[in-house]
């Protein structure tokens, strides 16, 4: 009997420990969490991994950019950027309470888009008095994050998502090419290296 009750204490344990790990995974563990979209933010800013799961867990991922981009040009910190939206306020209040221009802050380069939200010349002129929804800022944001961070211009980033594509898909075939790159650069390297200590050898064996 006390050996069932041992057993059953254990499973109980294990699976709460299996929860637990499915709740992290689900947050910040798959490909699309803490490993793809976020992680890219997180290395984009320089943040801390730990600092990037607890803020995911606050606000949609999507937004994620959008905290660092205004703790980076605010210099002020990104929990309390994030304690900011929590409250209801919106990203363009959020812009204003930062002491931050948001008619000149979210400005993409396009060379193809020059219709609201994109363009240089967005927000200024006849558009100065224009209040971008926070969709539209959110966007913008991630636009120029993904664009930045890949090296690819603003205009490929665009004419994705004006083909529907999300933002986490966009990243995660960057970062793959950027994984093949390295993997065959790599390759090549260990291919050269080989080839220096056939044609060479060790000096001390001879």
């Amino acid at each position: 009997m006390k050996r069932l009750l041992c057993i059953a204490v254990i499973a109980g344990c294990l699976g709460s420990v299996a929860n637990a790990s499915n709740f992290d995974i689900g947050i910040s563990g798959s490909d699309q969490g803490i490993d793809g979209f976020s992680l890219s933010v997180g290395n984009y800013y320089n943040v801390p991994r730990q600092e990037i799961m607890i803020i995911e867990r606050s606000i949609p991922r999507s937004e994620m950019s959008v905290v660092y981009f205004l703790a980076d040009r605010s210099h002020r910190d990104a929990h309390f950027i994030t304690d900011l939206r929590l409250r209801g306020i919106s990203w363009w209040d959020i812009s204003l309470r930062l002491g931050l221009d948001p008619h000149s802050l979210y400005v993409v380069e396009s060379r193809r888009y020059s219709s609201p939200p994109y363009g240089k010349a967005y927000g200024y002129g006849k558009h100065k008095t224009h209040r971008l929804r926070d969709a539209e800022i959110v966007d913008l944001v991630n636009v120029r994050f993904l664009s930045n961070y890949h090296h690819v211009s603003a205009d490929e980033v665009i004419d994705r998502r004006r083909r529907g594509e999300n933002y986490y898909r966009i990243n995660e075939e960057y970062r793959g090419k950027k994984d093949r790159v390295q993997h065959r650069q790599e390759r090549r390297e260990d291919r050269r290296d080989e080839r220096g200590e056939k044609g060479h050898g060790n000096p001390h064996e001879r």
